[in-house]
Parts: C-alpha cells; sequence; structure tokens
C-alpha cells in the first residue's frame, strides 16, 4: 500500500489527496493512466445506465442517476431549458406513450476534470409514441458531477443533426437520416391559400361553413407570420360569409 510524502499515512492508490493531511499525492504515468481509463469506462456505463432507463422505461433508474440540481435541453419539445422537475416529469410522461425504442452510441468520449466529467456522443435512437414511428440521430452532450453516491447527471444537452448535414455513420451499413420538416412558413402558406380558396367557394354554397375556415385559417396565418397576409384573409373571409348568406337567402 503506497505510502503519503509527508505525513506517512497509507493512501490509495487511486487517491489524489492524502485524507490525513491533504497533501497532493503525485501518481506514476502508468497509474494515472490506468484510473484515468477505469473512470472513462464509468461515465460511459452511467450514460448508458440513464439511456437503458429510457429504454426500459424504469423511472427509479432514472432518478437514481440524475442530480436534483439537473437540467436539460432535449431534442423533442419544449426546446427551452427545462429544470430537473419539469424535465422528469416531461420524460416520464413520455414513458406511457413509447415502445419499441432502441438507440445506438457513436464517437463516444469522456473527459474528467476532478469531480465533473464531460461526456459527447452521437445517438441514433428509434421508436413509437402512440404507435407513431419515429427515428432521430443527435449529438449529445453530458455533464456529470461525482457524490459520495457515485457520478450523477447534472445536465444533458440534446441537439439534432441539420437536415442534410455530414454524419458520421453509426454502423458499417450507411446511416439513417434524421426526419424532415417542412419549414413551418411553407405550411402557413399553404394554409392561406386553402383559406382563400375556401372564402370563394363561400360565395357560392355553404357560406358559414366555408367562410368561418377562411376566418380560422386567416387567424393563424396571422398569429405565425404576423404579417398582412392573414388579416387580409379574416377581412376576406367575414366578407364573403356575408355576401354568400345574403345571396343564398334568395336562392
Amino acid at each position: 500500500m503506497p505510502q503519503c510524502p509527508k505525513c506517512g499515512k497509507e493512501v490509495g492508490e487511486e487517491d489524489s489527496f492524502c485524507k490525513s493531511c491533504g497533501t497532493k499525492l503525485i501518481r506514476s504515468r502508468e497509474n494515472q493512466s490506468r484510473v484515468e481509463s477505469s473512470t472513462a469506462e464509468g461515465i460511459e456505463n452511467i450514460v448508458i445506465r440513464r439511456l437503458d432507463g429510457i429504454k426500459n422505461r424504469d423511472e427509479e433508474a432514472v432518478r437514481a442517476l440524475v442530480d436534483e440540481r439537473y437540467s436539460k435541453f432535449d431534442d423533442w419539445p419544449p426546446f427551452a431549458r427545462q429544470e430537473a422537475a419539469e424535465a422528469l416529469k416531461n420524460e416520464f410522461g413520455a414513458f406511457k406513450v413509447l415502445s419499441d425504442y432502441k438507440y445506438q452510441l457513436e464517437n463516444f468520449e469522456a473527459n474528467v476534470f476532478g469531480d465533473v466529467a464531460v461526456a459527447t456522443f452521437h445517438i441514433h435512437y428509434q421508436g413509437a409514441i402512440r404507435n407513431k414511428p419515429f427515428e432521430v440521430t443527435s449529438r449529445v452532450t453530458s455533464v456529470l458531477r461525482k457524490e459520495d453516491s457515485g457520478w450523477k447527471v447534472v445536465h444533458e444537452h440534446f441537439s439534432r443533426f441539420p437536415e442534410g448535414a455530414q454524419q458520421q455513420p453509426i454502423t458499417s451499413s450507411s446511416s439513417p437520416s434524421p426526419p424532415s420538416y417542412p419549414p413551418a412558413r411553407n405550411r402557413t402558406r399553404t394554409h392561406a391559400i386553402v383559406g382563400f380558396i375556401s372564402a370563394v367557394v363561400g360565395l357560392f354554397i355553404l357560406p358559414e361553413i366555408f367562410g368561418s375556415v377562411a376566418i380560422v385559417l386567416g387567424a393563424y396565418t396571422w398569429r405565425r407570420e404576423q404579417g398582412k397576409l392573414g388579416f387580409i384573409l379574416v377581412i376576406v373571409g367575414i366578407l364573403c360569409m356575408i355576401v354568400g348568406i345574403e345571396a343564398t337567402a334568395f336562392v
């Protein structure tokens, strides 16, 4: 058993400081390398257990691995920073509708700075929420803190790969692409076009229905774009509904 060079008390091979006098201990290069390697492997094991908690929908396993000051940036809504209570509530709520969850890790690296560790990796995961399949590839940064009971996750940041970005393959086969989402602005324009068509149709048949559709879509467009298009559609919808009601009253 090695001894402290100052007070002569026995110290552990993995101790950084003497527990008796506080003297900083100098390890041999071989021992230092072994400790760092085992610590990095331990961090990876914590991350895997954390993800297995999601896979198995095990709330207790997840709670046991996160710090009370845990926070998270997710790659699913809400995208704002979530503190521990909100993050766990959202995650455990998803457990109720999550099925067939699988994941793969790639490019895992852990750096240890005393009692703090930073792990970075790529994750590809898939499954189903309310029986609707999903498939996502993200970059993840996980910050851990060493406590008396072991390493705990303090913060996680999940960030999906941008559409069309080059990704490292998860396996030897080609990596799956992250899901594509049509731009919100294009969807809003489509709603506006449907609204104008509904307004015109409302001049001739069922003005109460088609006019109302135009007004609702106009309000939606106005809210999303904060521009004149939605406001114009609301006015057109109201006018077409009034004219349509008057016109159809004499038919």
